[in-house]
């Protein structure tokens, strides 16, 4: 051992939490605070002027939204003018004294026109003549009820008709008794007024735009020199403040040019306010904003994000290294190493890592677990070849046998009927197909090519036994004849056509079919056999069997389906049923990943 081994032997392995911490508090956290304290003395009066912009330009916008809504109730009022439904119902009712009726038809108006808007809370008609009803409605949206609205009586009817009294065709903004009213006179064709309509504007609709205002905290309304309203839940202290503020600085402010307003904030005080000209009238408005708020935004700045982004350099910098000496590396050797276990390198090892305590831990565990891996695979390969080559023996000897005896019957029976030239051609026929059974060469896949050979010689044989009735048809597709498939499996389902097909007279037909698509070789045989419900039972149950059984029943079909299962795995297999033609059906469906191409040579398509 090495001195310089001894010596990192002696150093205690950090783990990967403490040395975050401390690269963070030498690389960033101790480099902040001194910036940030700088950035705060700097930036204290640019903060400022922020803020003074700010507010001015918040209130005033509120200022301007409001006075957009006060706006809507004139057009509202105009509307009444246009209508000309009460001007039309009080000179009937100048014609034929019929109150009753008036009263009917300018109620039916003003709940249609009135009843629904959240602009007005109450809407009063007051008639220049004595009337003994009350005209008037609510707004529902606007939160006003019946009682809310007979509240407009007694010196407040006399304070709005003496507003209204010189005001012409123009429309007024008052406020009486700490209520909010537009009025409007309405007259008739010769321009004498003959009734006041009175809007009591909802307050909570028409200023929620000072809710908006950036930070603030109460507020108060003014109309000309009157007061209007004021924000809800505000202290006495603020609106003594409020109000001594407009009385010192802002009662004296002249009313702006049309669509003009003019902004203010005191800076020490906290205070924004705006001047409005609406509808000829001077609206003012009067914010106390948050200190609090105020002081929590200071901190939203670009500098911050600039001051940041430069110290996150050597913050990112340094990180970057940690974590690729420290995660990265390791991290990558253990995915390499994984994609290596993937590929089947069973027992692959990563070299020691002794930078961190957990890492460390992590590859030495992997290369246990890797090694220990490889000699599970090994034993579990070993056996499960053991295990299949057993079984294919074993299938392939029942196969051998079975065809064997059924082919020699064939032949002695056809000896018996005539001992002719035909018995040579059968025998030959014969040969062929126990080369085939006999598997000299030893080849478990061979070309479909090679086995439409036995089919062929099989076909022979069957067709010399059973002359005009039987009947059967190829379809081979010339580009699967070169791909190699399992030994035997066609042959078995072309048998199973002899055996199951056959119609009313005993006529036997069936169609071979061998076709190469994007994704699969399909190998399909039908014949003019129609299955019984007895006949699915036996079959469901010769497939569903997972190793050959002792019965020699069906053993063809059987043994096929255990192979292609075996060599392709549970989804691959033999499928037997009924199509809509009421043929059987004899399917055999391969993915082509799983079958390699051997050679190409050119079949056309024939009929024996």
């Amino acid at each position: 051992m090495t001195i310089g081994k001894k010596f990192r032997g002696t150093i205690k392995k950090s783990s990967l939490s403490i040395g975050m911490v401390q690269v963070i508090i030498w690389c960033w956290l101790l480099p902040y605070i001194l910036v940030s304290a700088f950035w705060l003395y700097y930036t204290e009066e640019r903060n400022n002027e922020q803020i003074t912009e700010s507010a001015m330009t918040s209130v005033g916008n509120a200022a301007q939204f409001c006075g957009r809504m006060v706006e809507e109730t004139i057009s509202l009022s105009l509307q009444a003018s246009y209508d000309e439904v009460i001007r039309s119902s009080y000179e009937k009712y100048l014609v034929d004294r019929k109150e009753d009726e008036m009263y009917k038809d300018i109620m039916a108006y003003m709940k249609r026109q009135y009843k629904y808007t959240k602009l007005v809370s109450n809407t009063k008609l007051l008639f220049n003549m004595e009337t003994k009803q009350s005209y008037e409605t609510f707004s529902n949206p606007a939160g006003s009820n019946y009682n809310k609205a007979q509240k407009i009586t007694g010196q407040m009817v006399k304070a709005l008709k003496k507003e209204a009294k010189d005001l012409g065709t123009k429309t007024r903004l008052v406020s009486v008794d700490g209520h909010f009213f537009m009025i409007r006179n309405l007259v008739r064709k010769d321009f004498t007024p003959f009734a006041t309509l009175v809007f009591e504007l909802n307050t909570d609709t028409i200023f929620e735009p000072l809710k908006n205002v950036a930070w603030q905290q109460s507020w108060e309304v003014y109309i000309d020199d009157s007061f209007i309203t004021t924000s809800k839940g505000i202290d006495g202290q603020t609106w003594n403040m409020l109000d001594e503020y407009y009385k010192e600085r802002l009662s004296w402010e002249k009313i702006p040019q049309t669509n003009i307003k003019n902004t203010f904030y005191e800076r020490n005080k906290r205070i924004a306010s705006s001047v409005t000209n609406v509808n000829g009238q001077k609206i003012t408005i009067v914010t106390k904003l948050n200190d609090k708020d105020i002081v929590s935004e200071k901190g939203t700045y670009i500098i911050v994000y600039i001051l940041m982004f430069i110290l996150l350099i050597p913050l990112v910098l340094a990180t970057f290294r940690y974590f690729y000496r420290n995660i990265t590396q390791p991290m990558g050797n253990l995915m390499a190493a994984s994609r290596h276990i993937e590929k089947g390198e069973y027992g692959y090892k990563i070299e020691p890592f002794n930078r961190n305590e957990e890492f460390e831990t992590m590859i030495d565990t992997f290369n246990h677990m890797s090694g220990s891996l490889e000699e599970s695979f090994n034993r579990i390969y070993a056996e499960e070849v053991a295990a299949r080559d057993a079984n294919m023996k074993a299938l392939q000897a029942q196969i051998n046998p079975h065809f064997l005896n059924n082919t020699l019957e064939i032949i002695n029976w056809k000896a018996r009927l005539s001992g002719n030239e035909d018995v040579s051609k059968m025998i030959s026929s014969l040969s062929t197909m126990m080369n085939a059974t006999m598997d000299r060469k030893n080849e478990a896949f061979i070309s479909i090519e090679e086995e439409l050979k036995y089919v062929d010689a099989y076909l022979y044989i069957i067709y010399a036994r059973f002359g005009g009735k039987f009947k059967f048809v190829k379809e081979v597709d010339e580009k699967a004849l070169s791909y190699k498939i399992p030994r035997l499996i066609i042959q078995p389902l072309v048998e199973n056509v002899v055996e199951h097909s056959g119609d009313n007279k005993g006529n036997m037909e069936g169609r071979l079919s061998i076709s190469l698509e994007d994704e699969f070789l399909r190998i399909r045989v039908e014949n003019n056999g129609n299955l019984t419900e007895e006949n699915k039972e036996k079959i469901h149950r010769l497939l569903s069997e997972p190793k050959p059984g002792d019965s020699n029943e069906n053993i063809g079909i059987r043994n096929v389906n255990l192979r292609l299962k075996m060599i392709y795995g549970e989804e691959s297999g033999l499928t037997i049923s009924n199509d809509v033609e009421g043929l059987t059906v004899c399917e055999i469906i391969i993915e082509n990943k799983d079958v390699l191409p051997e050679r190409k040579t050119p079949r056309n398509t024939e009929e024996i």
